[in-house]
Formats: C-alpha cells, sequence, structure tokens
C-alpha cells in the first residue's frame, strides 16, 4: 500500500513500477516506522503545502525498511515557461472560432521559433508552453522571437526562465528549477521577459542587456529572488 500521495509519484509510477516492491511498504510495516500524529499529518487536508516535509518522512520510513525511493535522472537544464496575456479576456471579446484560428498561429509560431533555438518542447500549459533548452542564451534569443512574432499578430506574451538542475520523469521534467521558472513567469508583465539572476548572470558577454527588477518573494519558493527583464533584443 502506497501511503504517498503526490503528483511526483503519479509521474514516476510508469518508470518505477517494475521496482515496486522496493519503494512501497505494506501496511504493518508503515504502522511500525510511523506514530499516529504523522498518520494524522499525512492525511490533513493541507497536506500538499507540506509535500517535502512528508518525502523526507517517506525515505526515512523507506530506509528503516530497507527501501528507497529510485533516484531519478537530472540534467542541467535551462526552463522557459510562456504564456499568453489575457487569452481569456481575448477569447471572449473575439469569439471561439477567431481566437481557436488565433491560438493555432501561436502554437505554430511558439514551436517553430523553440525547435528554431534547438529547444525541446515539454507541453503545452493552456495558453503557453514549457520547454527547455541546453543553453540560456538560446532560450532568451528564442523568448525574444516568440515575443515579437506574436505580438504581429495581436498577441502579447509573459515569459519566466530559470537555470537550474531539472528531475527527468520520461517525456516531462520536474523539480525545483521547473517550480522556479513557473513563478517567475507569474511575475512577469505583458510583454516581459523576466530571468533570474543565474540566467543573467550564466549570459555574461553575450550582448543581451538586461534591467534589474529587484527582489521578489515566489510562491512556494524558499527565500526572495532576485529577478532582472531582457532589455534589448538579442
Amino acid at each position: 500500500m502506497n501511503l504517498f500521495r503526490s503528483e511526483d509519484h503519479v509521474k514516476r509510477w510508469p518508470l518505477y513500477f517494475q521496482a515496486v516492491d522496493d519503494y512501497v511498504m505494506s501496511v504493518p510495516d508503515w504502522a511500525e516506522v510511523f506514530s499516529v500524529s504523522m498518520f494524522r499529518k499525512r492525511l490533513s487536508v493541507d497536506y500538499l503545502a507540506f509535500s517535502q516535509e512528508y518525502l523526507e518522512d517517506y525515505r526515512v520510513a523507506l530506509l528503516l525498511k530497507g527501501k528507497a525511493i529510485p533516484s531519478p535522472d537530472r540534467v542541467l537544464s535551462t526552463v522557459m515557461f510562456t504564456d499568453i496575456v489575457d487569452s481569456t479576456k481575448q477569447s471572449a471579446r473575439l469569439g471561439d472560432a477567431t481566437w481557436r484560428s488565433l491560438l493555432e498561429q501561436h502554437n505554430q509560431i511558439s514551436r517553430t521559433e523553440i525547435a528554431h533555438f534547438g529547444g525541446r518542447e515539454i507541453k503545452q500549459t493552456g495558453d503557453g508552453f514549457l520547454s527547455s533548452f541546453d543553453s540560456p542564451t538560446r532560450a532568451i534569443r528564442c523568448a525574444v522571437a516568440i515575443r515579437h512574432a506574436t505580438k504581429d499578430i495581436g498577441l502579447q506574451v509573459r515569459v519566466g526562465i530559470h537555470s537550474g538542475e531539472c528531475e527527468v520523469l520520461g517525456d516531462d521534467i520536474g523539480g525545483i528549477a521547473v517550480h522556479i521558472a513557473a513563478r517567475v513567469e507569474t511575475a512577469a508583465s505583458p510583454d516581459e521577459i523576466l530571468v533570474t539572476r543565474t540566467v543573467m548572470e550564466s549570459v555574461t558577454g553575450s550582448g543581451i542587456d538586461f534591467t534589474d527588477q529587484g527582489k521578489h518573494d515566489l510562491k512556494g519558493v524558499p527565500g526572495t529572488w532576485h529577478l532582472h527583464a531582457v532589455a534589448t533584443s538579442p
């Protein structure tokens, strides 16, 4: 019986199901290593707010039984999130058919530019995309190209970019680096490409200029984060 509910675990299941006995414990095993208070915490409605705490509890419990969660592959990557600004308002204003046509143009533009700059489309996220790049410079150049091309069809986008280690989950990616990039995109203004200081410092010498956007609290991410907006078209 697996008592650790999480989106991450669900994503890993298809990858590791053959090793299920190595990281899923029986109810008697859980009863031996977890206290009643821990079971109660585990079943609380705010469970997801403390997922990292429970993940650590889960790891400890597995170790006590000679088991372990399989370590996912990790790769250093630059993660980019894009999103259309005010998509719901535009959809209501334009009508379904016109909006669908415009959205298809946006999707084609995004996919073309991601491929052109050597990126990998991970998935669509509502009215935007999650993609990854081997180079932060390529990610920024791709973001600028998408911003320019979508403006030509009457759309505005916001973009968030961060570089860090990501967990490889089949065709998907996960981990804190992905969460940070998503929060950076949320913090961006219309037509703005926001990057973390990690990205800015990585592209020194590329000819890309930035404007300092100050420190931000990113929801669910520890600490404050210094963000920078791409100031020139590289």
